[in-house]
């Protein structure tokens, strides 16, 4: 039987992935007790605003206005701190060389999501940021039947993507991911996405947020 003229090799050891888009899907563990604060707190702060003309992305629901991270109560810090801690656990996996020596503070803002049946969110970007991401609260109760429903999806930014001709490869051009209570997402602010209808009972509850990275030079 004739060698292979060709020898086989490692792939992994010649490969690089060049122009990538960082995606994190974190669920930060014991959240049962911290979502439902979190919940009971938007769903009184909707009541007590009752404000129907927030409208960003939105195609219904209800939208907080920008300054959540100023709210007093405690789970807000805890929210905080967890933004924080993923940014900067990050932030040093991207960094090149050396960077002990660099130190780095975070500008965040963030607002609350409540969407029922029928409610939405158009393809968009967030502008003036650095990071972008959104974190789950509550499901709601979403009618199984209905595909992709409230699921938040991902469009790759590069206008040629769709010439990919293999199905189920990492090069897709769109990612869909499960809204889980406890997961966190995090993302460059110009990957463009959206949120399919929600269709069901209750409310899905999330919470989107910006973060600007700003570098100590002093």
């Amino acid at each position: 039987m004739a060698e292979d003229p060709v020898a086989d090799f490692d792939i992994n050891k010649s490969l690089s992935m060049i122009f990538a888009t960082p995606l994190v899907v974190h669920d930060w563990p014991e959240s049962d007790a911290f979502n439902r604060e979190f919940a009971e707190l938007v769903l009184t702060k909707e009541k007590k605003l009752a404000r129907k003309d927030v409208v960003r992305s939105n195609a219904g629901g209800w939208q907080s206005p920008g300054n959540l991270m100023q709210w007093p109560e405690p789970c807000i810090e805890t929210f905080r701190q967890r933004i924080e801690k993923l940014t900067f656990n990050l932030l040093h996996v991207l960094l090149r060389g050396d960077s002990s020596n660099r130190s780095f503070k975070l500008l965040v803002d963030a607002w609350a999501n409540i969407n029922r049946s029928g409610d939405y969110n158009v393809a968009h970007t967030h502008p003036n940021c650095m990071w972008s991401g959104c974190y789950y609260v509550t499901p709601g109760n979403p009618d199984p039947n209905v595909t992709w429903n409230g699921l938040i999806e991902l469009f790759d930014p590069r206008e040629a993507a769709n010439y990919v001709q293999v199905n189920n490869t990492i090069l897709d051009a769109r990612t869909l991911i499960e809204n889980v209570p406890g997961r966190m997402l995090f993302w460059p602010s110009w990957v463009r996405h959206m949120v399919h209808p929600y269709v069901g009972d209750g409310e899905r509850i999330s919470v989107a947020f910006n973060v600007n990275v700003i570098e100590d030079r002093s």
